[in-house]
């Protein structure tokens, strides 16, 4: 195994197009299919007899077990590759999707998620993998294009949901199940070998802790990964309760907002992802320094989010979510391709498999303070809790002196 690994300081030879042309498509294929499904998931559960806070534990379970999961996924890839770990993590889904849609009790709903978030390193050793493949220049806008899949797949899923849960509401699971086999074999099929990180040895623990702890000590990338946890929970948040607060609060027609419509209006959020990573990013990137988008993400948030707790209608509710989905649309991209460049290539998986475990740190506890607002009807106060956390990230980009100086490799 160790010939075959090369060393990590050398750059990949691997074209660029044939990396991200082929991860474009798995993370397009993956987001799909989870698309089709989060939108449903809040009334597939209510179907079952779940309260909101139920619905929040819900989520909250899938992402404590991607925070046991991110990191151990992570060094696997850095010792074995980036490609088998991926594979493990779709299989995981596909078996996590399969029990959701045989599911006819909520005990098996939440097993079916905690099986999907056990083995949810996709997206995160996706990353990885771009990281490692691309060079440093080129990296921010390859993290924009990865971006873009993630947007396109959350415009295209909830679309074809909203279509397919006229027949049932498993109709859309099943369809998540396809799209997940699929990826599989793109990622089988498309996906080159790449480089890997220096084999070094066995992990001695299951969650290292210690790694976490130092990604936050040290002064390359404590200060980012502040802004990416304050992202996240102010996004998860978002995601977690945006379909609870349509059903509501939100009318159409002068009737409450069903799974069909909310899957519309996730689509919409995907489209803005798209948009703005695929096509608007690159420009942007040239126009203004990686802090001023920083801190405009996190203003258009704070805006978008606080304006949305006077939204009762459709209309209105588009007009808000435009702004603070174009805020988090540069948000991501541009803060994980910044860490990504204050780390060295044989740390490049652990500190993706870091940011996983951050982002479901974020995700375990805003679905349960969004289980505990909305089951009191406090729609204004999930609205303005979202923007209180960006005016955080806000202040926080002005006042992290690591965010004014060129990235340096730790």
């Amino acid at each position: 195994m160790t010939s075959e690994i090369q060393n990590p300081n050398t750059q990949s030879t691997t074209p660029i197009g044939k990396v991200l042309v082929p991860v474009f498509l798995i993370v397009f294929t993956d987001i799909m299919g989870f698309g089709l499904m989060i939108p449903l998931l809040p009334f597939y559960a209510e179907h079952f007899g779940a309260s909101a806070f139920t619905v929040g534990l819900l989520l909250s379970v899938f992402a404590l077990c991607q925070l046991l999961a991110g990191p151990p996924l992570g060094q696997l890839s850095d010792r074995i590759g980036r490609k088998p770990v991926l594979v493990l993590s779709q299989i995981g889904t596909l078996a996590g999707y399969i029990l959701l849609a045989l599911s006819n009790t909520l005990w098996l709903i939440f097993l079916a998620r905690i099986i999907d978030g056990l083995t949810a390193g996709n997206i995160s050793v996706a990353h990885a993998y771009v990281s490692d493949n691309t060079p440093p220049e080129q990296r921010t806008k390859a993290f924009g294009i990865v971006g873009a899949a993630f947007g396109l797949g959350m415009l295209v899923g909830p679309s074809l949901g909203g279509l397919l849960v006229r027949h049932s509401l498993t109709t859309p699971i099943w369809g998540a199940c396809v799209l997940s086999a699929l990826s599989i074999v793109a990622t089988t099929v498309l996906l080159p070998k790449g480089i890997r990180a220096e084999h070094k040895g066995p992990s001695k623990t299951l969650l290292p802790v210690k790694p976490i702890l130092a990604c936050f000590r040290d002064p390359a990338t404590s200060g980012l990964f502040l802004l990416l946890s304050l992202f996240y929970f102010a996004f998860n948040t978002f995601i977690s309760g945006f379909a609870l607060f349509l059903a509501g609060r939100v009318t159409w027609g002068g009737e409450p907002i069903g799974p069909q419509t909310a899957g519309f209006m996730f689509a919409y959020v995907g489209l803005l992802g798209f948009f703005f990573q695929a096509i608007a990013l690159g420009h942007l990137l040239r126009w203004f320094r990686e802090r001023t988008l920083i801190f405009a993400g996190f203003l258009l948030m704070t805006i978008g989010f606080g304006a949305l707790s006077l939204s009762h209608t459709v209309l209105v509710t588009l007009v808000f979510l435009t702004l603070s989905q174009s805020g988090a649309a540069v948000l991501r991209p541009t803060i994980m391709a910044r860490i990504s460049k204050r780390v060295s290539p044989q740390r490049q998986g652990l500190v993706m498999g870091v940011n996983q475990s951050v982002m479901s740190m974020a995700a375990i506890l805003a679905p349960l303070v969004v289980g505990i607002l909305i089951n009191h009807g406090l729609y204004v106060g999930w609205a303005l809790w979202m923007s209180a956390i960006a005016v955080a990230g806000a202040f926080g980009v002005s006042h992290i002196s690591s965010m004014s100086d060129e990235p340096v490799v730790s």
